[in-house]
């Protein structure tokens, strides 16, 4: 919202230096702009209705992937009996590894390539059981299509044309609102100036939800709409607190 105001208070220095230092005469009475508004409203509404689609489905990404995440260290935990000491340090090991490298992934310090390494390495371990290996690949699996789906919304805008009809539509209602005619100054300022924050505000949010995934490298959003990520963190040290307690056992 704070970041709108500039592009709000531009619009009104425009309207203002037209009306009252240039005296440029109105094109049109207000009550003419009403199906031009009515018509910018309708595709903001279908461009909202679209993103929120994938909006909603990212949301439960996060969990989804922590959960399989922590349904892999079951069946490495499970598997004990099977293992050696060693090959179970090793085996939690590189399942530690693909949790730190889904993380650089998500908060693009890396590609997902690592990821996909990761879970390969804990499909090609020989020291596991076969049954262990028939369990895992399911929750394997899962991880991976998390991985793809957030990568697809990361680097996937939704409808070009879209956008482009959008702004269209907009960029005219706000050019159409400050050649207007209106029978009152306060109320020109006042409906110029709701109608624009409106507008704009609903550009840039939709383009934010457009990619829920957008994380700084330190973790922070850079965005004011991302999906928070607290499943996987919080998996993560479930995961660590649980190899200190083996390990130092």
């Amino acid at each position: 919202m704070l970041t709108t105001l500039p592009f709000v208070l531009v619009i009104l220095l425009f309207t203002y230096t037209r009306v009252q230092i240039l005296n440029i005469p109105s094109l049109l009475e207000f009550s003419d702009t009403a199906p031009i508004i009515t018509a910018t409203a309708l595709v903001i509404g279908f461009m909202m209705a679209g993103i929120m689609a994938d909006y909603k489905e990212g949301e439960k990404l996060p969990a989804e992937l922590a959960c399989t995440l922590q349904a892999i260290d079951d069946c490495i935990q499970a598997d004990i009996n099977h293992l050696s000491k060693t090959d179970f340090a090793t085996l939690t090991q590189i399942n530690a590894t693909l949790h730190i490298a889904i993380m650089n992934w998500l908060f693009n310090k890396e590609n997902a390539e690592n990821s996909y390494i990761a879970l390969q390495d804990i499909m090609a371990f020989s020291g596991s059981s076969a049954t262990f290996k028939n369990n895992v690949l399911k929750n394997i699996d899962a991880v991976r299509r998390c991985i793809t789906r957030v990568d697809v919304i990361r680097r996937t805008d939704f409808i070009q044309t879209g956008y482009a009809l959008l702004e269209v539509f907009v960029t005219i209602t706000l050019g159409l609102l400050m050649f207007a005619n209106f029978k009152n100054p306060i109320a020109q300022y006042l409906v110029v100036g709701s109608i624009s924050l409106i507008y704009v505000y609903m550009i840039r949010l939709i383009r934010d939800l457009d990619n829920p995934f957008d994380y700084e490298h330190d973790g922070r959003c850079a965005g004011a709409a991302e999906v928070d990520y607290f499943p996987l963190t919080e998996a993560q040290q479930r995961l660590t607190y649980r190899k200190h307690t083996l390990f130092s056992d």
